[in-house]
């Protein structure tokens, strides 16, 4: 598309977006939005939750996510995790008071969890299970795919995700009522410029540049940074929300440029999880059994990310780093990223010691489609390297 200019002005795309989504969810009502967060706020401000109430939350998280409760002037109430890096149902049934209006399930890497658990308590207890499809968009168990166990979900499209249009996000549901709040709230927001377009166009062929020349002499880590610098790699979160503070505009729906990407990896997303589970299958296989590495536990994930447990993982992706293999660091802060003040976000540490202690234990395999069988060898080739380094 990046070549195909054109296609910046397919206006279109969001109208379409918008129908492949619902089609391939289920799901009757989709509302479409700048990001993730913005997805997240604007769905909580339709449910009237506000001053007082309060939103079940798991810690593991990015801060993105207790923000957006915070700026409807509602509280994040932290829940510990399982096995599976998700809500613990044993831990959030205690959690359920009086002022308690939503529960959010994340499916943390594209993991499944004990959803079906998770809505029989919101269920018994008469309250609304809100779906966080940012990393499991496309996966399901038993024929029910995420996104379709709550009243409500929100989608992220961010660079990052299971999909991506650089930006974007959605709501979906199936409550008439809701989508027209939604509606209202969203319809007479600004839209985006041509010139931020744009930059967001560029985003992916300058980090594939950037990655290439990172093995000649820093080339790639210089080039990265004069670019961060001069603004043209748009930051995912700037230092005002990293503490907290609202930002002063929203705006509307998705360009179609950023639609559209989002829309065409929609239709290829069977195929993109099938590549993700065949890494993880690889990574499985390879790393199982191995000395100094563990795994977090649960069954079902679709690998946003493939998960290991190490005692050093800021040494293990430093050393990786220098042999020019990037690992991944979701989340190595309780409340991600590092820099987030755990205060603002509602957080009081040793609250959730599970989440607590997986933070300082994770590190992130690559399962992108970018990455082939040859890529995840070297993976694992600096993996055993580390461990018998550390020895």
């Amino acid at each position: 598309m990046f070549l195909q200019p054109w296609a910046y002005l397919d206006f279109q795309a969001e109208g379409r977006l918008v129908g492949k989504i619902s089609l391939f969810l289920g799901r009757k009502h989709v509302i479409l939005c700048e990001s993730g967060r913005a997805a997240e706020y604007f769905l909580l401000k339709a449910l009237g939750i506000g001053p007082g109430d309060e939103v079940i939350i798991q810690a593991f998280t990015c801060v993105a996510v207790p923000n957006s409760i915070i700026w409807n002037g509602a509280r994040p109430v932290y829940c510990d995790i399982d096995e599976s890096l998700n809500l613990d149902p044993k831990k959030l049934e205690k959690l359920i008071t009086l002022k308690t209006k939503a529960v959010i399930f994340q499916a943390t890497f594209g993991a499944m969890g004990k959803i079906r658990e998770i809505r029989e308590i919101c269920r018994q207890h008469k309250v609304l299970l809100i779906e966080d499809l940012a990393h499991g968009l496309g996966n399901e168990s038993k024929t029910e795919k995420l996104g379709n166990f709550g009243g409500a979900a929100y989608l992220s499209f961010g660079r990052d995700k299971v999909i991506s249009g650089i930006w974007g996000g959605a709501v979906v549901t199936d409550d008439d009522g809701l989508y027209e709040r939604l509606q209202a709230l969203t319809e007479s927001l600004p839209e985006r410029g041509r010139w931020w377009v744009a930059k967001q166009l560029v985003f992916a062929p300058l980090v594939y540049l950037i990655l290439q020349t990172y093995a000649f002499f820093n080339l790639g880590k210089a080039l990265h940074r004069t670019l961060w610098l001069a603004g043209i790699l748009p930051k995912v979160l700037d230092l005002a929300e990293k503490e907290g503070e609202r930002r002063e505009v929203f705006h509307r729906g998705m360009p179609g440029a950023l639609a559209r990407l989002a829309e065409s990896q929609l239709t290829d997303l069977g195929k993109m999880i099938g590549h993700r589970k065949r890494l993880a299958d690889y990574y499985d296989g390879a790393l199982r059994g191995v000395a100094g590495v563990k795994f977090p536990g649960g069954e079902g994930s679709s690998f946003l990310r493939y998960s290991i447990l190490v005692s050093d993982p800021q040494g293990l992706r430093r050393f990786a780093a220098r042999r020019n293999v990037f690992l991944g660091d979701w989340y190595d802060n309780v409340v991600a990223p590092k820099g987030v003040s755990l205060e603002k976000a509602g957080y009081r540490l040793g609250s959730c010691s599970q989440a607590e202690e997986m933070t300082g234990k994770i590190v992130n395999l690559p399962t992108g489609v970018n990455v082939d069988l040859v890529d995840a060898e070297r993976v694992v080739n600096v993996i055993s390297l580390w461990l018998k380094h550390k020895d």
